[in-house]
């Protein structure tokens, strides 16, 4: 344990890399459910707020639907790929 903390620097294979990235892209877009439709901008740029919409547009949203068939059908939380 003590030369793994004193080594100035440690190989990673280079298969440690590639499943580094695909594991993020996954977070990142795959698991990500889109909301951007019921948010607008804020006065800080690093912050949104929330739009006006109707129940009916919360409803026929992607994303819930997507949250509904996880809930209730016990169906995976991943928004299905268009083909």
């Amino acid at each position: 344990m003590k030369e793994f903390f004193e080594t100035e620097s440690i190989d990673d294979p280079l298969e440690f890399k590639r499943s580094a990235r695909r594991f993020i892209y996954y977070q990142l877009f795959r698991m990500s459910l889109p909301f951007g439709e019921f948010l607008e901008p804020s006065v800080c740029t690093t912050q949104t707020r929330l739009k006006s919409f109707t129940l009916e547009e919360l409803v026929r949203a992607d994303a819930i639907k997507v949250i509904k068939d996880g809930v209730l059908e016990g169906r995976g939380f991943l928004l299905r790929e268009e083909k």
